[in-house]
């Protein structure tokens, strides 16, 4: 009997092995978690975007049954670090968020997408969302070119692609402060010119004594590149900034001094933060946050800083760049640009769940909603109708968005060749900053780059 009871205890012991062995409930050490688990682990390094990634996964979970565990790692060189040193042990999570990027080394890590992706899905983001993650001939040929490119980077074939893009940005947005706005008896609604809203900012400052304007002055080509750009392009057209750009045409020309001259109307209403040519981009969003100035200049991504700043979306209104009155195109669009992407451990034992779950938070509407809302971010997913849904900020960023190349993408291959090759551009960035100093004119600003541009053209340079 009692050797009956011993073999029935060591069946037992035996089955209950077994059982566990083939359950896959236990999560294997590291990241990844186990064959058949209902878990799926992620890393991310955005502080912002983890309460919006919460409220996606669990939209996941209940459709699904599968429950995704997110670790934040912060700040970016600790996370770069971390992944380094998990993927060299092999114990990275299922799933990673990473920078929108092709060529970042993570390759070697991540499972290579354009062989599980079709158009079925990369249809449904905005057209230019794939653009910095697909890898490009150019990048091959410039990588194989390169001794200095990584091992990986050298393996990489055009058209491939190792993560889905997650959310998206772009300059040109101002943010303003709706309290202030209403103290001084306005409206706080987007001004349809330069012209209302220097009006808004002068009557903000009359009735408050607050500043209309900060933004990050200390880095001399910011307003070109957030503001100026745009104004100009709105102004004279897409091909009038392009002929800029190519040396075909003067600052000083009808069609460019006036965006010139709105430098200049900042100045001399004193409408600029005090101190703002020490201000950096940090800097001026706190000092906004701080109500030191009515109006911030940023772009979609400012909305996350401030939030985490202590300002609350209520209490903020958001508009594109305003055109000056006269401009041949009367509202701002602009070509997004992808800031975050998606990405599948390729050593996962949950591959096919990972790949799941990172194609529908990145094309589910109601996935896309929760996560902006709740990151205050704009998702890469062209909503469409459902942009409606978003937080009325986000709303308002969205709309600024080109869903098909706009203005900006015609005149964006003259701004990458010429803008910070040619050097009239720097010295413009320069006059710039004389400008908020009052220390030079409009006029003189615009004949400064003209003489500058004539002396290099002479020179063969």
């Amino acid at each position: 009997m009692k050797r009956k009871a011993t073999l029935m205890v060591t069946m037992l012991s035996v089955l209950c092995l077994f059982v566990s062995a083939c359950s896959g409930g236990q999560k294997q050490e590291g990241g990844s978690s186990a064959e058949g688990s209902k878990h799926l682990t992620m890393w991310t390094w955005k502080v912002a975007y983890t309460p919006g990634i919460e409220a996606a996964a669990k939209l996941y979970e209940e459709k699904t049954g599968v429950k995704v565990d997110v670790e934040t790692f912060t700040p970016d060189d600790t996370y770069r670090q971390k992944f380094q040193a998990a993927a060299n042990s092999k114990n990275l999570p299922d799933v990673v968020n990473w920078w929108a990027t092709a060529g970042d080394s993570i390759e070697g890590s991540v499972l290579e997408l354009s062989g599980e992706v079709g158009d079925d899905v990369l249809s449904k983001y905005y057209g230019t969302a794939m653009d910095p993650i697909k890898v490009t001939q150019s990048q091959v040929d410039s990588w194989q070119k390169d001794k200095n490119a990584t091992t990986v980077q050298k393996s990489l074939k055009a058209g491939q692609f190792y993560g889905l893009p997650l959310d998206i940005g772009g300059f040109f947005t101002f943010y303003g402060n709706k309290q202030l706005i209403e103290k001084a008896g306005l409206t706080a609604e987007a001004p349809k010119t330069w012209e209302e809203f220097v009006t808004m900012m002068e009557t903000i400052k009359s009735k408050t004594g607050t500043p209309g304007l900060v933004f990050g002055a200390k880095t001399s080509d910011l307003w070109e590149n957030w503001a100026g750009s745009a104004l100009a392009i709105m102004y004279g057209g897409p091909q009038s900034y392009i002929d800029l750009l190519e040396r075909k045409a003067k600052m000083s020309d009808p069609e460019h001094l006036p965006v010139v001259q709105a430098v200049q109307t900042l100045a001399d209403k004193d409408l600029l933060m005090p101190g703002i040519l020490s201000t950096d981009i940090d800097g001026a969003d706190q000092a906004f946050a701080a109500g030191k100035a009515a109006f911030d200049l940023g772009g979609s991504f400012t909305m996350s800083t401030l939030l985490a700043m202590g300002m609350k979306p209520e209490d903020i209104v958001t508009f594109p760049v305003p055109p000056i009155d006269g401009s041949k195109i009367t509202s701002w669009t602009t070509d997004p640009f992808t800031l975050t992407m998606l990405s599948v451990n390729k050593d996962s034992k949950n591959k096919d769940a990972a790949l799941d779950f990172i194609k529908y938070m990145t094309t589910d509407p109601d996935a896309a909603v929760a996560f902006a809302n709740a990151a205050y971010t704009v998702p890469a997913l062209n909503l469409g109708d459902r942009a409606k849904d978003l937080d009325p900020n986000l709303k308002a960023i969205v709309d600024s968005f080109a869903t098909e190349p706009g203005p900006y993408s015609e005149a964006q291959p003259a701004i990458s060749a010429y803008r910070g090759k040619n050097k009239e551009w720097e010295v413009y960035a320069q006059s710039i900053q004389s400008m908020i100093e009052k220390k030079m004119t409009a006029e003189q600003a615009a004949k400064k780059f003209d003489d500058t541009m004539k002396s290099l053209q002479t020179s063969g340079n």
